[in-house]
C-alpha cells in the first residue's frame, strides 16, 4: 500500500511539475501579461508536493529498515548521492541554458528570479527528480542509523 501511494503522489507532483513549466511558462518573444497566473499553479502543486516528498522520505525509510544486508545499504547511500550530484549538475547546466537563451531576447534583470519567463528553471524534470532524490537519501541515512524496533517495543 505506501508504494502505490508513493507511486500515485510521484504521478501526480510529475504532472504538476510539467503543467507550470509547459503552460505558465511564457516564451521571450511573447508579451507578458498582467499577473503571474503561474503563481496558482504553484499554489495548487504545493500540497502536492509536500505529500510526495514525505511519502518518498516514507517510502526509503521503511526500505531500508526491512532490510537486512548492510553493505547494500551503504551502497544506497553512495549511489543516491551521486544521483544527487548528477542532478545538480544538470539543473545548473539547464539554468544557465535557458538564462542564456532569455538574456538575448529581455533584460532578465528587471524580473524578479520567479517570474513567468523562468517558471521552467524551477519547475521541470531535474529539479523534480533533484528533490525527489534528496527526499529517498534523507530516508534511507534515518533508516539507516535509526535501529529497527522489536515487536515488544511496538506493542509499548
Amino acid at each position: 500500500m505506501l508504494k502505490l501511494s508513493w507511486l500515485i503522489s510521484l504521478g501526480i507532483t510529475l504532472i504538476g511539475f510539467l503543467s507550470i513549466q509547459q503552460f505558465f511558462t511564457i516564451q521571450p518573444e511573447g508579451v507578458s501579461a498582467n499577473g503571474n497566473l503561474g503563481l496558482v499553479g504553484i499554489v495548487i502543486v504545493t500540497p502536492f508536493l509536500l505529500l510526495s516528498l514525505y511519502t518518498t522520505y516514507r517510502f526509503f525509510l521503511v526500505r531500508i529498515k526491512e532490510g537486512k544486508d548492510k553493505v547494500m545499504k551503504i551502497i544506497s547511500i553512495f549511489v543516491g548521492f551521486f544521483m544527487i550530484a548528477v542532478l545538480f549538475y544538470l539543473v545548473i547546466d539547464y539554468k544557465n541554458t535557458v538564462v542564456t537563451s532569455l538574456e538575448s531576447n529581455i533584460n532578465i534583470d528587471e524580473f524578479p528570479q520567479l517570474n513567468e519567463f523562468t517558471f521552467d528553471i524551477f519547475f521541470n524534470f531535474y529539479t523534480y527528480a533533484l528533490v525527489h532524490t534528496v527526499s529517498g537519501v534523507i530516508g534511507t541515512m534515518v533508516g539507516f542509523i535509526q535501529p529497527k524496533k522489536t515487536k515488544e517495543e511496538l506493542a509499548k
